[in-house]
């Protein structure tokens, strides 16, 4: 292929728009309400399929499903419980994302709050399992979010994009064949390479991501004491009247410390100050005062 040619094919591969999509099948949880699994057939992450509809409209077969599903229970043995919900997401082929264990005091349960992943095939038959577990279903919720148009859009960005990739690297063995190639040209096509292959792996990222989600429903999940199981009277901390005397006792002299070193102080540094301060003051008034009460001299008047 010669030179410009190649050039041209760059150039129309670069500004061709995103379309089309493959197909393959994975399988969708059935009705809430029949209590089990029945499969439905949707396009895996790299095969979406679209047939032509009587108006020549491209339709979408199967979709992509993402499932997000919420349970609040309670349970007389908040531990046990947790332990026998995640043996049924381990045999179900699920697996524990993360978990919180709240703070309780010693002899009673703890709240105990958790995300499991569980295939999408399972999730009814798994939600039905994890209610039967619990002694009261508080609230339950299962949401879901179609994200088949987001797998067609990165699946003909992909396509365009590998074929984009196979040009620039044809183009870039003829310009290392050709001896008087520019080396600024030969930059500049490795360039677009390497930008290419980087939207290449991050479209591929999003894609694994969204597979993964799609494959494997969440399942968040918070299991906490039946209200008959918390006890009418706190068992932590004890109430003990020795410790309440003792500590009233300490509350009690360190009052009188408090009040003794003030005592001390107001004697042997207060009143000590005081004095020397107002000494002075008082002597000069006592002197004046004394000084105004003596009786005046009468003299005689000259005839």
């Amino acid at each position: 292929m010669k030179r410009p040619v190649l050039l041209l094919v760059v150039a129309v591969l670069s500004l061709t728009a995103c379309s089309g999509g493959a197909a393959s099948t994975t399988t969708v949880p059935g009705s809430l309400d029949t209590g089990a699994p029945t499969t439905t057939a949707v396009p895996q992450a790299d095969e979406v399929g679209t047939r032509e509809g009587s108006l020549g409209v491209p339709v979408v077969e199967n979709r992509q499903v993402i499932y997000d599903g919420t349970i609040s229970l309670e349970a007389t043995d908040t531990r046990r419980a947790f332990e026998r919900i995640l043996l049924l997401v381990e045999t179900s082929g699920g697996y524990l994302a993360s978990s919180q264990v709240g703070e309780a005091a010693e002899g009673e349960q703890p709240a105990i709050y958790f995300t499991v992943r569980v295939p999408v095939d399972r999730l009814t038959a798994t939600m039905a399992e994890i209610r039967a577990v619990s002694d009261r279903v508080v609230s339950e919720s299962l949401n879901s979010q179609d994200v088949t148009d987001q797998f067609v859009d990165i699946e003909a960005q992909l396509r365009n994009l590998y074929a984009l990739e196979g040009e620039l690297l044809a183009l870039l063995t003829e310009l290392r064949d050709n001896p008087a190639a520019d080396p600024a040209k030969l930059l500049a096509v490795f360039d677009q390479i390497r930008i290419t292959r980087g939207e290449i792996e991050q479209l591929e990222g999003r894609k694994q991501m969204l597979t993964n989600l799609v494959a494997l429903a969440t399942i968040t999940l918070t299991v906490t004491p039946a209200p008959w199981t918390v006890p009418i009277v706190p068992s932590d901390p004890v109430w003990e009247p020795a410790t309440v005397a003792k500590e009233a006792l300490r509350s009690l002299i360190e009052t009188l410390q408090v009040v003794g070193t003030a005592a001390i102080r107001l004697f042997l540094y207060v009143l000590p100050v005081l004095a020397l301060i107002v000494a002075p003051f008082a002597a000069l008034s006592w002197w004046l005062y004394r000084r105004n009460r003596r009786p005046k001299v009468a003299y005689p008047q000259s005839g």
